[in-house]
């Protein structure tokens, strides 16, 4: 196994031997461009005409050392049945709608409040739903038990468990209009 700072270490002294981003052109901060003269900045310019850098992905050393970090993919198995178990911190931070969707906070809700302007502050109390994607693998994370509908008595998400404007998931019938 190697460490982070291995691989850092092995980046650096590969860029530097290509020296590739440690020219002295990138640690320029470029001028802001004024708005009467549109003068650019000269290391914009170098930055533009340089030739193109060979790609690390050519380095064998970072390509094996990017196969061997490990990832977060963990799936937990309970001992007695085998089953996956559902991870906790998505039960903590996420809150699942009877017909599939997924709903969450901002994150930062709570940070700098001070900084906000009012309709940010109003914006940051609401929830967001999460895409399709989210959702999706949202269910793999965790078990049947929390896919299935809960009912609680006095639920303040009671009026979005119900998506009837939507054509695949209205539950009450149609109204008919006849056809004249």
């Amino acid at each position: 196994m190697f460490s982070t700072r291995l691989l850092v270490n092995t980046v650096f002294r590969t860029l530097k031997s290509t020296n590739a981003l440690l020219n002295k052109n990138y640690l320029i901060k470029p001028s802001l461009i004024s708005s009467t003269y549109k003068h650019y900045s000269t290391a914009l310019l170098q930055n533009f005409y340089q030739k193109p850098q060979p790609s690390l992905l050519q380095n064998d050393n970072i390509v094996r050392i990017s196969n061997e970090i490990n990832s977060r993919t963990v799936t937990k198995y309970s001992i007695r049945k085998g089953r996956r178990k559902s991870v906790k911190t998505v039960l903590k931070r996420f809150y699942r709608l009877h017909w599939g969707g997924w709903i969450r906070t901002i994150a930062g809700r709570h940070r700098r409040i001070w900084s906000k302007s009012y309709t940010r502050r109003m914006r940051v109390k609401q929830h967001v739903f999460c895409n399709a994607t989210q959702c999706t693998l949202l269910d793999k994370m965790v078990g049947s038990y929390w896919r299935k509908p809960k009912y609680y008595v006095d639920d303040i998400y009671e009026p979005y468990h119900t998506r009837e404007e939507f054509q695949f998931t209205y539950k009450k019938p149609r109204p008919y209009i006849p056809s004249e």
